[in-house]
């Protein structure tokens, strides 16, 4: 799974939508995080940083580049 799919499942469970309709910080910045990521411009770290708060576990693999063919 991505990060990408990962946040969607986050973001369509019943935790998520629970914590984004408090009227406090913390679901203020649910919200956000949500609507930054509907634009396209939520950055990985800080997807990284809210599933591993609400007990995801990411595995990273080391990344390399793809050669181009001769």
């Amino acid at each position: 799974m991505t990060l990408h799919e990962a946040f969607i499942d986050f973001t369509q469970s019943n935790d998520f939508k629970e914590i984004a309709k408090r009227k406090d910080s913390l679901g203020s910045k649910y919200r956000i995080y949500l609507s930054r990521f509907g634009r396209g411009v939520l950055k990985s770290g800080a997807i990284v940083e809210l599933l591993i708060a609400n007990g995801y576990v990411i595995k990273a693999d080391r990344a390399t580049k793809k050669r181009a063919k001769k």
